[in-house]
């Protein structure tokens, strides 16, 4: 219904079982790998409890996926007393026939089954679902089933999954032997604030979401009044879907979370019983408008997690600022705003009868769409942008980045004309920026600080440079990745320029070096996506460098341990100028100067950083061409003296000649190395082999004391 709509391939918030949009949750995780202990390990018996909806049932379909074909599993759910033999239950379960013949005969059926499997070599699960229904005889009569052994093997591995009551039952005197056997149990507890704005954004983002759809007060409000209940969440967040496409908006705000909660409880049903004394009180139906909620507002910490000592407040909003691409048009929303204000009342005071103002308040339209919201960022990413060329500006960059994300602008010199179009894209600027903060380490470092401010709980960070665009699904493949791998630091993608192609390095080498997936020693540009904590650890970037900022940090890293990557996933399109000699001849000094610079700071092994590159500019920029010419007027001088025919001129020329032909050697080789009939290897040959001298001239640049060119 709403899927096309916000984006999605499939619903996000089903409330049937679903292991591929298990969220991993602290209790979860824990659960699970209890859970799997005990499989693995053979423990007799297993118990997870938890409250309705929590999770339990998902968590065992994940099971059932995971374990291999040396199980013959079961799942049984739903048994009461009552309802039949438990024995003829559990046969059905594992796909046995049975009769109505006696219990000794459905018990010796049984036995011989598990003897069977066993013989297969293969080991026997059975799960039994809500489990808290079995009665004490039911119980008695499973204990009796865990005793049929082959040896000092036990046949039968038993997991009880059901809600809290299931430990008081366990926990009878009637039932010690049975409790002597529980090699593994665990409680599954509510989700937390965060961990419920994670769980929805998870299932979101599994469904296809490639943007933020909630905001960060409509988060809050359904943590406070799902009270952490996985089922109850999906309930309120699918609901709200609903209300958010009829009318039309695109993002979910608080409004519309409160009208669903409010219609759940007055008119439909809800997933927590009214009359808990821990449920959140039910509002009156008259009470309506933008105070409806006040008070599940003000105290959303009698109502989350009975845990709430682990809940961290909701995050700082100080950083309010409008997306204007995310939620609708100015021209959408005025018509519909302006109609809404004009009747608008005063504050209404709860404590004051209901008057003529609170008449006015119902009247007000239920579902109005908000005012265009300033809306917090996403706790998870952010990004730094740093621009050195005042002409560069970096709208389009900034409008690159998925809505609901920090981003700061970072200039290294003044440049009001930038800094406002940034501003204007969304961006935040950062503090003393009209200063100019002069190298690229000390703008990313402040570009961060100010990040901090705005997103306490960042945990990844892109930094790149204005004019460089993101690919729209970068950074939610960086997150996936960084989140499964927690040893990497830092990741980069491919690289690309506005037709089409890959990003082109000097030589063959560094162009097969800087496209191979796989870790690296360092990033092969200035744009990386870091991990916040990793970053924080190494002290940030050096603030003192002049260049290679981005690979001292990768440096840094990886000497406390940490991994580098390139994923095979597109990150970025690069603006590309048209070649000219000129401007080659500027980038060949500038890389000269930095990799001269990078060999100060880096030259010693292991990494030995610019010492190649530095080496071969010497050699083919200064030293081959010295020796060609000293070899030259060597000649000039000692061939007339033994060969009179000869002319000065000739013989220098034949030296000239060789010297040349060890250049064009070079050339044609890398032509043929890049593609004989591939236009652009023609000029990228000539800029590798002949750039050695404007790369030499950048390093004696260095080497005397001058500046940056």
């Amino acid at each position: 219904m709403y899927e096309q709509f916000f984006g999605l391939s499939e619903k996000p918030f089903s409330i049937q079982p679903d292991p591929s949009f298990l969220y991993w949750g602290r209790t979860h995780r824990l659960a699970y790998a209890m859970l799997e202990y005990g499989v693995l390990n053979h423990a007799g018996i297993s118990v997870v409890t938890g409250e309705v909806g929590c999770g339990k049932t998902t968590l065992i379909h994940r099971l059932l996926d995971q374990l291999s074909d040396s199980h013959t599993v079961a799942l049984l759910s739903n048994v009461q007393a009552g309802r039949g033999d438990l024995l003829s239950w559990v046969l059905m379960s594992f796909g046995q026939p049975f009769d109505d013949s006696s219990h000794v005969g459905l018990f010796a059926q049984l036995q011989n089954f598990f003897i069977g499997e066993y013989s297969k070599g293969k080991r026997i699960v059975l799960i039994i679902d809500e489990a808290q229904n079995l009665s004490i005889d039911m119980l008695e009569e499973l204990r009796l089933l865990s005793n049929i052994n082959a040896g000092k093997d036990q046949l039968l591995q038993l997991i009880l999954v059901g809600q809290p009551q299931l430990k008081d039952v366990l926990n009878k005197p009637e039932l010690l032997q049975l409790t002597q056997r529980v090699g593994s149990d665990f409680h599954l507890t509510p989700l937390s604030r965060d961990e419920v704005q994670a769980y929805i954004e998870t299932r979101l983002s599994i469904a296809g979401c490639r943007r933020r759809v909630f905001t960060e007060r409509a988060l809050d409000l359904i943590a406070a009044q799902s009270r952490g209940v996985p089922r109850v969440i999906n309930v309120i967040a699918d609901t709200a879907l609903v209300y958010a496409f009829s009318a039309e908006d695109l993002v979910v705000g608080v409004e519309t979370i409160r009208n669903v909660i409010r219609d759940k409880k007055a008119y439909g049903v809800f997933g927590i019983a009214s009359d808990d004394a821990s449920a959140p009180p039910i509002p009156s139906a008259s009470k309506q408008g933008p105070d409806a909620f006040v008070e599940e507002d003000e105290a959303p910490k009698k109502r989350v997690v009975t845990e709430r000592e682990r809940t961290p407040e909701p995050r700082a909003t100080e950083f309010e600022r409008v997306r204007e691409t995310a939620v609708k048009t100015k021209a959408d929303i005025e018509p519909q705003i302006k109609p809404a204000a004009a009747v608008a009342p005063p504050p209404v005071q709860h404590s004051a009868p209901t008057t003529a103002t609170a008449v006015k308040t119902e009247a007000a339209p239920r579902n109005a769409p908000e005012p265009v919201r300033k809306e917090t960022p996403s706790a998870v990413t952010g990004a730094v942008i740093v621009s050195a060329d005042p002409k560069v500006s970096p709208e389009a960059t900034i409008r690159s980045i998925a809505d609901g994300r920090a981003v700061v602008f970072a200039p290294l010199v003044a440049m009001p004309d930038a800094a406002a179009a940034a501003n204007k894209a969304g961006a935040t600027i950062v503090e003393n920026a009209g200063k100019g903060l002069q190298t690229g380490g000390r703008a990313r470092n402040a570009g961060y600080r100010q990040l901090k401010k705005i997103a306490p709980h960042l945990k990844y960070v892109q930094f790149l440079d204005a004019g460089v665009v993101l690919d729209p699904d970068w950074i939610p493949a960086g997150e996936k990745f960084l989140e499964r791998r927690p040893e990497v630091a830092v990741i980069e993608g491919a690289v690309r320029d506005h037709h089409g192609r890959r990003r082109e390095f000097t030589t063959v080498q560094e162009q097969k070096q800087n496209e191979a997936p796989g870790e690296i020693a360092m990033t092969s540009t200035g744009a990386a996506l870091v991990r916040a904590s990793a970053f924080e650890a190494a002290g940030g970037f050096r603030g003192d460098l002049i260049a290679r900022d981005m690979e001292d940090l990768c440096i840094r890293q990886r000497r406390r341990g940490a991994h580098i990557w390139r994923i095979e996933e597109e990150m970025s399109v690069e603006e590309t100028r048209r070649p000219t000699i000129g401007r080659w001849w500027r980038r060949s000094r500038q890389r000269g100067f930095d990799n001269a610079y990078a060999m100060s700071l880096h030259g010693g092994p292991p990494e030995r950083h610019g010492v190649g590159a530095t080496v071969q500019a010497v050699v083919w920029g200064c030293v081959f061409p010295l020796t060609v010419a000293a070899g030259a007027g060597l000649a000039a001088l000692v061939v007339p003296m033994f060969s009179p025919m000869t002319l000065p001129g000739m013989a220098a020329g034949g030296v000239a000649a060789v010297g040349l032909a060890v250049y064009l050697l070079q050339y044609f080789a890398s032509i043929f190395r890049r593609g004989l009939f591939k236009p652009a290897s023609w000029r990228r040959g000539f800029y590798a082999v002949f750039g050695r001298f404007p790369e030499f001239f950048g390093a004696m640049r260095y080497w005397l004391g001058g500046e940056r060119p």
